[in-house]
Order: C-alpha cells, then structure tokens, then sequence
C-alpha cells in the first residue's frame, strides 16, 4: 500500500501522540504477527503453484511469508521506502504491471483497491496480467457500516460489500471462486466504538496486547461469522477466458 507522505507528516488525535505513519501500521498489522500469519494462512491456501504477483506489496509483509514457504514471488510498489525495503528482502519489485512483461498463475492484493479511485480500472488491469485458470485473491476492507475517521486517515475510498464485489468484477473472463467475511471481532468493536462514540486508542502497545492475548481464542468466532459479516472480505476470484 502506497502512503501519501505529505500526511505522513501530520499528528492525528487517536491516542497517545499517533503519527498516520502509526495509523498505516496499523493498517498493515505488521506488528501483529498472530493475526498476519492467520491472515496470511488464509490467503496461502487459496494459491496455486509456485508464481506469485503482490500487487501493492508496501513493505514486504506477505513477500516475505510467500518466500519463506518457497514461492516465487514479484512485487509491485511505487513507494519508496517500501522499494527499499523490498531491495533488502531481495525481492523482485516493479513500479507498474506492465513492466514485468508476463503473466503470473497467482496475483494477490492485500488492502490495496480501497485506496484507488477507478478500483474498476485496476483491477482489469490484474486480469489481462493472469494466466488462464489463475487466480486473483483480493483481502480488503469490508461494511460501510464500520466507516469511521480512520478510514479517512488511512484515505481508504471505500469498504466493500458484497454488492460492490460484484460490481468491481462484472466481466465474463472472470468468476468469483470463493468470498468470505474476516475478522468478525474487529468488526464488532469498530461498530460498538462508534455507536457509543468511543474513543479507540490505536497504538502499537494495544495492537500487540490484543495479538498476543486476545486474538487467538477471539479468532475462532470468525467460524462462526465468516459467511455473515466481518471486518474484511477475502475474494478468491479465476480467470475463466482469455
């Protein structure tokens, strides 16, 4: 995910001192290895082979995962400071799709089309880079219901409802494989915090309470929602003409 450094610069009232830079973090969860690795668990089971397109890798979270279990992975960044670190995790970086000059069996995009205006525009453009018979996983932000100024902070455009999804995809090359809510308790807590106009602070020390002692047992109520709401929406999606 791509952040715009000249809000990068500017201190939001959301706790303790919170920069936006903390607020991406917070997006990203980077610091929350039990739900990355639940969430990445999710997604890895959805791939195919070897071949690996990230699309808006930022700073290499899922790349790293990817190559630790031995895929072959590309990414794709514009930012800067990801590219670089990127370039440290020897990972294979473009600024545009175009640029690779091929077709992948797999593209994945974690949090990435919420921050695009034409999502549509984008999102061709992943089809027409996708081999026939792959597949593109989508994990995005989901229920306008949950929308609060953090959404504004982090410049999402939109989150997403099943309705969209479809809209978003509506072209015969392609059908939706699977599609899913994730991460049930996030999405009760933004709702419960907006309804009683609570005041949430979202700092790395909470983050990491809440994954280390909380996450784990909570997660599991994600069985029980998965196919009703939560925070997220994973969409599986296959190529099924050139």
């Amino acid at each position: 995910m791509t952040i715009n450094k000249s809000v990068n610069r500017k201190i939001f009232n959301l706790g303790e001192e919170n920069t936006y830079s903390d607020i991406a973090a917070l997006e990203s969860v980077s610091f929350a290895s039990n739900y990355n690795n639940y969430i990445f668990k999710l997604i890895s089971k959805h791939i195919q082979g070897d071949e690996v397109l990230d699309f808006g890798a930022g700073y290499g979270n899922f790349c790293s995962y990817l190559k630790n279990n031995n895929k072959n992975v590309t990414a794709i960044e514009v930012n800067g400071e990801a590219i670089d670190r990127l370039n440290e995790l020897s990972i294979t970086n473009y600024k545009k799709i175009e640029k690779t000059g091929k077709k992948f069996q797999n593209i994945v995009s974690l949090n990435v089309l919420e921050h695009i205006h034409d999502d549509k525009k984008v999102f061709y453009e992943l089809v027409n880079s996708l081999k026939l018979g792959g597949k593109i996983i989508l994990y995005l932000p989901a229920s306008m219901l949950i929308w609060t100024k953090l959404d504004e902070l982090v410049q999402h455009r939109r989150r997403y409802s099943k309705k969209l999804i479809l809209d978003l995809v509506n072209t015969d090359k392609v059908e939706i494989q699977h599609i899913h809510w994730v991460d049930f308790v996030g999405w009760a807590t933004l709702l419960i915090s907006k309804v009683i106009r609570l005041n949430l602070k979202f700092n790395k020390d909470s983050i990491i309470f809440y994954d280390k002692f909380l996450f784990k047992p909570l997660k599991y109520l994600d069985l029980l929602f998965k196919y009703i709401i939560g925070k997220n929406i994973l969409v599986v999606i296959l190529k099924i003409k050139d």
